[in-house]
């Protein structure tokens, strides 16, 4: 097996234990039960969002200066603890507090595991290959997901707490593997990091600010911040919802009654087995419409699907209404995971390999700063009104938002699919 092979293998295996689905389909139910709020969970939001606003550049920098895969180590740690740390949080100061270690998590990991791969393959001459890889990996993860769905519904009903053991024991393990990834060549033999010993903060952000000022870049930056934002808001409400469109009626099998939780572990394991057999396919997605078309479409019909729970509800009701949001719930998810490689990919190829990390770390800067307001408003709307309604006033938003590109005409006249990074 030669090393990019074991290095691809390594990198699938990671992918494969980041996935949450012991606990996916009812962490907010869980929660809510216990006497959280959608406000405290807001505050949460707000507060990891916060935590990566103002973490994303500064961890970035470090992923490139001290190594990719120690910033990977690092993420990892702290997305253990986090999903270790669910069982015990009750009040709104628990909650906010497992939202910032989670939101660490997630900056230390932002632009340092798109890096990471991006330079693994350039470095053996398959930088092509990045959108497959990604796209694989990401379809690995969401079958693991459905399948520990299905899982994590069977132990909530023998006890809620074995599926957050399950989960915390998954995510634990994700940190020996991280650790066995290779290094990229850069950082290879460097005790201190990177051998490029002129990669300084300065230089570092003079490179991202570069990278964002790019008018070819900015349309599809600010379209797909915008969805990623409504995104993250819209997975506090996809939960009630479904479950309050769910026909109370007990499911069977075999003549047995199915407990609850179970047909819903089930029920979201089929959502994101969908999605995993989309997502494989998002390379050949990007090649057959363009990118930057395949983005802006995805981000439109995304943000549409989450108005259809409400729409359902009030126009149509009964089974109907039932199959619509089902069907709407599938669409969202999907276009939420088939944006992600095919955007990583879109960046990558025009970042250069010198501060990568830092450059697409700053990226996702622009996405968590777009991300509070949804949260904050979000939050209070679901409280006020009803989730469905939540939900369909942030996919609202990236759908106004293609419009405006589609209207004002930028899509063709700024954006380019072709390839080109920033030079020094």
């Amino acid at each position: 097996m030669n090393d990019l092979r074991r290095a691809v293998l390594t990198y699938y295996a990671y992918r494969c234990v980041s996935a949450i689905g012991f606990i996916a389909p009812f962490l907010n139910v869980f929660l809510v039960n216990r006497g959280v709020t959608f406000t405290d969970l807001a505050l949460g939001g707000s507060a990891m969002a916060a935590v990566t606003v103002l973490g994303e550049v500064p961890t970035g920098y470090v992923g490139d200066r001290l190594g990719r895969r120690r910033s990977l180590i690092a993420s990892q740690t702290l997305f253990a603890v986090g999903i270790s740390s669910w069982l015990v949080a009750r009040s709104t100061l628990a909650v906010v507090a497992v939202f910032v270690v989670t939101g660490l998590g997630a900056a230390f990991q932002s632009g340092s595991t798109e890096a990471w791969l991006y330079d693994a393959l350039d470095e053996a001459g398959d930088a092509d290959r990045y959108a497959d890889v990604e796209s694989r990996g990401s379809a690995l993860r969401l079958w693991v997901t459905a399948t520990t769905m299905v899982a994590g519904g069977l132990l909530y009903v023998l006890d809620p707490r074995i599926p957050f053991v399950c989960a915390g024991l998954l995510s634990w393990s994700g940190v020996a593997i991280v650790a066995s990834l290779p290094r990229n060549a850069g950082y290879r033999g460097k005790e201190g990091g990177s051998d490029d010993g002129s990669l300084g903060p300065r230089r570092a952000l003079a490179v991202a600010r570069r990278f964002l000022a790019r008018p070819d870049l900015r349309v599809v930056v600010g379209a797909v911040a915008v969805y990623a934002g409504a995104a993250v808001a819209a997975g506090d409400y996809l939960q009630p919802v479904v479950v309050a469109v769910l026909p109370r009626t007990t499911a069977t099998l075999a003549g047995v009654a199915l407990p609850e939780f179970v047909v819903l572990g089930c029920l979201y394991a089929g959502f994101t087995g969908l999605s995993a057999v989309t997502v494989d396919r998002a390379g050949a997605l990007r090649d057959a419409f363009g990118a930057v078309p395949a983005l802006l479409a995805l981000v439109g019909l995304g943000g549409a699907a989450m108005a259809m729970p409400l729409v359902a509800a009030r126009a149509l009701g009964g089974p109907v209404a039932v199959g619509a949001t089902l069907a709407a719930v599938v669409g969202f998810r999907t276009c939420r995971e088939v944006v992600t490689p095919i955007h990583s990919a879109y960046l990558n190829d025009r970042a250069a390999s010198v501060g990568r990390a830092t450059t697409l770390s700053a990226v996702s800067f622009v996405g968590a700063l777009v991300r509070v307001p949804f949260l904050l408003v979000g939050g209070r709307v679901a409280d006020a009104t009803t989730p469905a309604a939540a939900l369909a006033l942030v996919g609202l938003v990236p759908v106004l938002a293609v419009l405006g590109v589609a209207v004002a005409g930028r899509a063709v006249g700024t954006v380019t699919d072709a390839p080109g990074a920033i030079n020094e």
